[in-house]
């Protein structure tokens, strides 16, 4: 029976105090301070009625205008001022989106404890998302940092102790004897120039589709990353020496269509809606590569096919073993921890241990 004067769901037994949630029924031991204990159970009460995410008198008191809604509307805007490439702005969206739905915009953003961030993550995870998963959490990461930054949040940043999110990675990698053989079977001459050129330059798809003849200069190609806003200049002489082409020989490669273009990859025969001359898009480019290469039927082993897009992890690692590159430089990287994700072979291919 409940006492008079007591909240709700407060048990005493023997002088120890605990507390039974009315959303699970599960007790919960407190210990042997009353006046503690009722402490708690109020506020347990109020979290459990779904009471956290309005607005109350102490969080008045406590600086509870600074919410979680008021803080992600000035942290977008922080976001765009770091002028993103367009998917990365869409990305950007989606997770400030989904931070708005797992906090709540009314909770004070000072009542968020590690364990908030812990299973917004975990809410995400247990849907089988673990991409998105670990995408939001370098968001919260980033959300935190930004907060400090502004003095809305004291550290330490709550985010950077939770378990980082494990993703398991089921694209297989390219190894150089696949691109050969994809290469060969290639029927359409676009299709072997976006390869060599993304093999060469180690470029993304959308730095390749993009790539003009306006932009190579007599001494490199001149050209800012799609994804990073980084910008590069590579070398007309940076060579594969593996493929036997420099990245001068592919541009002269690209040119040979014998079709007037802008694009280096372009279109030599009229398809659909899309002229002799216009540029191949990233998804056309990514279609055709995918449909050379499931014609020739090659086993992956326990991984899926990889995309046009391993064609720069190739990229990376044969001129790792070339050796006369800095594939962090090449690749755009801004830390080496980056790079060595690229390096990795997913077990695609044999390691010859060196003798002597």
């Amino acid at each position: 029976m409940r006492r008079a004067g007591w909240p709700k769901g407060l048990i005493e037994r023997k002088g120890y105090y605990s507390w039974r949630s009315p959303v699970d029924g599960r007790e919960y031991g407190i210990g042997r301070d009353k006046s503690d204990a009722i402490a708690q159970v109020i506020e347990a009460n109020i979290h459990a009625a779904g009471m956290q995410n309005k607005r109350r008198l102490v969080d008045v008191l406590d600086g509870g205008e600074k919410t979680v809604g008021r803080w992600l509307d000035r942290f977008e805007k922080e976001l765009a001022k770091r002028n993103p490439a367009i998917n990365t702005a869409k990305t950007n969206r989606w997770r400030v989106k989904m931070a708005r739905e797992l906090l709540g915009e009314a909770l004070p953003l000072a009542r968020i404890s590690t364990e908030t961030i812990a299973l917004a993550i975990e809410s995400i995870e247990d849907q089988g998302k673990s991409r998105s998963a670990q995408s939001m959490r370098s968001f919260f990461v980033d959300m935190f940092n930004g907060a400090i930054a502004a003095g809305w949040w004291t550290s330490p940043n709550p985010v950077t102790v939770t378990r980082a999110v494990n993703v398991e990675i089921k694209r297989g990698r390219l190894s150089w004897d696949a691109y050969q053989a994809i290469y060969k079977a290639a029927g359409q001459a676009w299709i072997r120039n976006a390869m060599d050129l993304a093999l060469v330059s180690a470029q993304r798809r959308e730095d390749i589709a993009g790539a003009t003849f306006a932009d190579f200069k007599s001494d490199g190609w001149y050209f800012k990353q799609g994804k990073t806003g980084k910008k590069l200049i590579l070398p007309l002489e940076l060579r594969l020496n593996v493929l036997g082409k420099s990245l001068g020989d592919v541009m002269r490669q690209c040119r040979a269509s014998g079709v007037l273009s802008k694009f280096l990859i372009h279109q030599t025969t009229p398809t659909g809606n899309s002229a002799v001359g216009e540029r191949i898009f990233i998804d056309t480019i990514s279609k055709g590569f995918a449909r050379v290469r499931d014609s020739l039927d090659m086993d992956w082993g326990d991984k899926g096919p990889p995309t046009f897009h391993e064609i720069r992890s190739l990229s990376e690692r044969l001129y790792a073993s070339q050796g006369n590159i800095n594939t962090q430089e090449l690749l755009g990287h801004e830390s080496p921890e980056m790079t060595r994700m690229y390096h990795d072979t997913r077990g695609a291919e044999w390691t010859r241990v060196k003798v002597g």
